[in-house]
This record gives structure tokens, sequence and C-alpha cells, in this order.
């Protein structure tokens, strides 16, 4: 009983560690060239930065509208406009700006 055990662990975990790609939802079979890779590196450079700034520089004061600004640029960020995404679709949305695909 034990040899099976063991056997169908084996079993498992080389499955799992064979089949990493499927459970990284990696994008297989569509590739980036390397200008579009350099853009989808700098929208998500960008959405970082812009969410970064969002968490962190909200203030109930009366500078609070110059906050939010000063950190992105502080940053790096500023270079891309991102009209159009939010938290929940930043990769998808920068998939389809590295592709030039947006609408």
């Amino acid at each position: 009983m034990k040899v099976l055990v063991v056997a169908a662990a084996l079993v498992g975990s080389h499955f799992l560690v064979n089949s990493s790609p499927a459970f990284a939802q990696q994008r297989l079979g569509l590739r980036l060239t390397a200008a579009e890779t350099k853009a989808y590196h700098a929208c998500l450079f960008e959405a970082w930065v812009e969410d970064y700034c969002r968490g962190n520089s909200w203030r109930p004061t009366a500078s609070s509208d110059r906050v939010y600004p000063a950190c992105v640029v502080a940053n790096g960020g500023g270079r891309l406009p991102l009209a159009g995404r939010n938290r929940d679709n930043t990769d998808d949305y920068c998939w389809r700006a590295a592709r030039g695909r947006l609408r």
C-alpha cells in the first residue's frame, strides 16, 4: 500500500512540475515582437505607478489634488495615457495596447 501511495505522489508531482506554464496563465501561442514586448512592459509599469500613487497619495488635505500627479511624475509615470484601464483589466489592456488593438 505504501508503494502505491508513493508512486501516486510521484506521478502527481511530476504532472504539476511539467505543466506549470498551463497554471501560470501564460498566453501560449501568442508571442509579442521585441517592440511589442517593450510597449507591453512600459504599459504595465505605467499602470503600476498609477495604482501605487492612487493608493498611497490620498490625503484629506487641500493639496490632495496635487499629490497624485506629483507622485506619478516623481515615480517616472505619466508618459502613456491609460484611458479605459482599471485594476481589473490591466493585463488585457496592456496586451491589446502593445498589439495595437485598442479601440
